[in-house]
């Protein structure tokens, strides 16, 4: 994967867009692919952040580490993690305002202000939001401070809600500074240099019907350029020598083989049959994320699933 550079927004961006947003029906393994995601990126020589929004610290746990909390925190070469939370981003943003943290207590522990707060539909995502779009344009002294952006979003409902942020509120509130971060993000959001959305489900009926109604959202009512589709525990044809290597071993009854392939077979078909229900240009660069039958998924897990979906990830790059 080649880093190129060009001009857009008046500074310089790494080829390929800077924010990439994933998410899926909740139990696809959303997480696992934005982690994934984020140590291929960190592995090519990207610097790279990756946030979960409400994460609970599932993506330190993934890489088996102890929880990172809301501030950003380097947990391997090139790759960074923070866990957002809503509390946690409107308190730094208001610090961003105020500049003085007793004034910021002052006023978020006013008993007031904080029922106010909880009256403006979809505030704490819409300053999460708000704080990926702060790092998205965050300088060094060398350009951007971070290529890329993963975001782990929630799962397929509650990221709608998050993606549909910026236009409630900017709906609710008078102009004035939230007013303009809407509109920053909004901005952001539907940039397709800038941001893409990518979908992850599993090979299943439902899965498969709430990436059907993600893509609808996205492309017609949010404006969002659509990623990459990454199928999750996908069944592969198996090669006729694996099956001859296995009869031949004589370890197993080859009518018990005969019929634990037989079943096997008739789920992979209906799992193609699921997927068929999704748009062929979806499906066609779709990355496909093999079964790992392991005692605990944890980071050597994770780095052997980086290691196979790699060739399919760089590949329409």
């Amino acid at each position: 994967m080649t880093a190129r550079l060009w001009a857009c927004y008046g500074q310089a961006y790494v080829s390929g867009p800077r924010l990439q947003i994933v998410t899926g029906k909740g139990g696809v393994g959303k997480t696992v692919v934005a982690t994934t995601l984020a140590l291929l990126e960190a592995e090519a020589g990207h610097t790279t952040l990756l946030a979960e929004a409400h994460g609970g610290g599932r993506v330190t746990s993934l890489l088996g580490l102890p929880a990172s909390g809301a501030e950003i925190t380097r947990v391997r070469p090139n790759l960074f993690v923070v866990d957002m939370n809503p509390r946690a981003a409107i308190h730094e943003y208001a610090r961003l305002i105020f500049r003085f943290e007793s004034l910021v207590n002052a006023v978020f522990e006013n008993a007031t202000v904080r029922r106010f707060l909880r009256l403006i539909p979809s505030l704490g995502e819409l300053v999460m939001l708000g704080k990926i779009w702060f790092h998205e344009q965050e300088q060094n002294e060398h350009g951007p401070r971070f290529d890329r952006i993963i975001l782990d979003a929630p799962a397929t409902g509650h990221a709608l809600a998050m993606l549909r942020a910026p236009s409630l509120v900017a709906a609710a509130v008078p102009p004035g500074p939230l007013r303009d971060i809407t509109r920053n993000l909004s901005i952001l959001l539907r940039d397709p240099e800038r941001t893409a959305l990518h979908l992850v489900t599993t090979p299943e009926e439902m899965p498969v019907a709430e990436t059907l109604e993600l893509l609808h959202a996205a492309q017609e009512e949010l404006g969002l350029r659509v990623g990459r589709l990454f199928i999750n525990q996908k069944l592969t044809p198996l090669a006729h020598a694996a099956l001859r290597h296995l009869a031949a071993k004589g370890d197993v009854p080859l009518q018990a083989v005969a019929e634990s392939l037989a079943l096997r077979e008739q789920r992979r078909m209906s799992q193609e049959e699921q997927l068929r229900a999704l748009p062929d240009k979806l499906r066609a660069h779709a990355v496909v994320m093999p079964r790992l039958v392991t005692a605990a998924f944890g980071y050597e897990a994770l780095q052997k699933l980086a290691d196979q979906i790699r060739p399919q990830w760089e590949q329409d790059t």
